[in-house]
């Protein structure tokens, strides 16, 4: 039973009044640089946008529709159907299900190497053009910072738009086949994020998720202000001077924009994106401007696991002189096979947060990013922050701390900058003429070689080596952290024979 006007606008201002202390009194702010303060706020931000969404089951069912969508045989056929209407050409290849993979690109036949196996025409892509241009949106692109400056968040607001029109959205068949949850950190369980302990990604996962959490905050108050509007419409009152608000076209309500419809939104753009040239956007060299766009039918395609050092070729590509997006095959295929890409040289980090996997092969493209803070009462910070800038360009600096990179490369795991910034940080004169004396060079690369053993110790019992080769989000997090182990263990390798030449 659905509540009285009058219990309606109180629960919508019960809504309201949680989100807007939330986001003044906390992500407004500069999220903690303490890990565990980090993991409080987190904690928090969870409980209230639970409550948020507890009160918003109320009045709506945007989360119930969400839970229940199926990707099952009619909803694929609806698609297939719907695909073929939009003048997808498919040679030889539909979409099948899979045990572990959720759906994928299937060959319904013999399919040679370099062969193309679907073509998507612009006007069937949902592309930040269409985003920009529609009436639903235009307003919101114009005056916001955020929605014109972001374009996967603008993109993320479309979809959401076309997801609350049900039915009456031109891709409704394509948006019924998209997963209704992902296994990205977004939606991790607070049990799932501590698994990934002691690897960077946890507080990258904490970061992330306090973003989207942030915007949804943000947007939701935009929303509020399509009521308030309104009712000053209603008065006639001529001293009412209250601009349009930018959400006014779009068909979100308090009710209807809740925290799972934005986190899901944002899950499939960062999950399924591809880029395409503008139709309108050139940039200084008068070329068309590369945006965010989603493929339906092309997207469905999974990843290919590929133990490689080399980049590999992108098998989906845009063709300007037929407006359209294509797929090939990497290698000849049989009826029954899947078509698989490369999602890209990522890390397994990046391709946990963004993609909602480790990959079981990658190859040497696997980078972990490591933080050191100079502590705030050393008086000479900044003269050493004013070193690191002039000598180390392989470094970036969040007040007192300092972000760096190391790979798995054998060979070379870090930029001999890097030996630099070392210097620099034990360095007690933090001058010029310090940093470059043999000793302080020495004491730097003892401070890394402990730095690295002491990151590696961290691990100890933190691995579930039983779990490595399972799909799923406890094999994502064993190898995720094995692999950071590996770099670590490579980069102190490294030291101990840089120490071995300086004797």
């Amino acid at each position: 039973m659905a509540p009285s006007p009058n219990a309606k606008v109180e629960l919508e201002d019960q809504i309201l009044g949680k989100v807007a202390t939330l986001f003044e009194e906390t992500l407004s702010h500069q999220p903690p640089s303490n890990i565990i303060e980090l993991w409080k706020e987190h904690v928090e931000i969870r409980r209230i946008l639970d409550e948020v969404t507890e009160i918003q089951a109320k009045l709506g069912d945007t989360n119930e529709r969400l839970s229940n969508s199926e990707r099952n045989a009619e909803t694929i056929k609806k698609f297939l159907d719907w695909s073929d209407n939009m003048g997808i050409a498919r040679n030889n290849v539909t979409i099948g299900s899979t045990k572990t993979n959720g759906l994928s690109l299937q060959a319904t036949g013999k399919i040679p190497e370099g062969h193309i196996v679907a073509r998507v025409p612009r006007h069937a892509m949902i592309t930040l053009d269409l985003a920009r241009k529609s009436s639903i949106l235009k307003k919101a692109f114009e005056q916001d910072r955020i929605v014109g400056g972001m374009d996967n968040v603008g993109l993320a607001l479309f979809l959401a738009a076309q997801w609350i029109q049900n039915e009456k959205s031109k891709w409704h068949p394509y948006l019924s086949c998209l997963p209704n949850t992902f296994p990205t950190p977004l939606f991790y369980t607070e049990e799932q994020l501590l698994q990934l302990k002691p690897s960077p990604i946890f507080e990258e996962g904490l970061t992330f998720y306090r973003t989207i959490a942030r915007q949804f905050c943000y947007f939701l108050m935009a929303v509020s202000k399509n009521r308030m509007y309104e009712s000053a419409q209603k008065r006639k009152d001529t001293r009412n001077t209250m601009d349009v608000p930018m959400f006014y076209n779009a068909p979100f309500t308090v009710s209807n924009f809740t925290p799972r419809l934005y986190f899901w939104s944002v899950a499939v753009v960062t999950t399924r994106v591809n880029m395409v040239p503008s139709e309108h956007l050139v940039g200084k060299d008068n070329k068309p401007v590369i945006i965010p766009s989603l493929i339906p039918f092309l997207d469905m395609a999974n990843h290919e696991n590929v133990e490689t050092e080399n980049p590999v070729e992108d098998l989906v590509c845009y063709s300007p002189s037929e407006e359209c997006a294509v797929i090939t095959s990497h290698c000849d295929l049989e009826a029954g096979k899947e078509v698989t890409i490369f999602y890209g040289c990522r890390s397994k980090g990046e391709h946990l947060l963004h993609n909602g996997f480790v990959p079981l092969n990658h190859g040497k493209q696997d980078v972990m990013n490591i933080k050191i803070g100079i502590p705030r009462t050393d008086k000479t910070l900044d003269a050493k922050k004013a070193l690191i800038e002039k000598f180390v360009a392989n470094v970036y600096c969040t007040g007192n701390i300092f972000h760096m990179d190391i790979y798995n490369y054998r060979e070379h795991p870090f930029p001999l900058d890097l030996l630099m910034f070392a210097s620099i940080f034990v360095s007690k004169e933090a001058s010029e003429a310090d940093i470059v004396k043999p000793e302080v060079r020495k004491q730097g690369l003892e401070f890394f070689k402990t730095r690295f053993a002491l990151l590696k110790k961290s691990y100890e019992n933190a691995i579930d080596k039983s779990k490595l080769k399972e799909v799923g989000i406890d094999g994502d997090a064993a190898r995720l952290k094995a692999a950071e182990v590996e770099i670590l263990e490579i980069a102190l390798k490294y030291c101990e024979n840089l120490e071995k030449q300086q004797n």
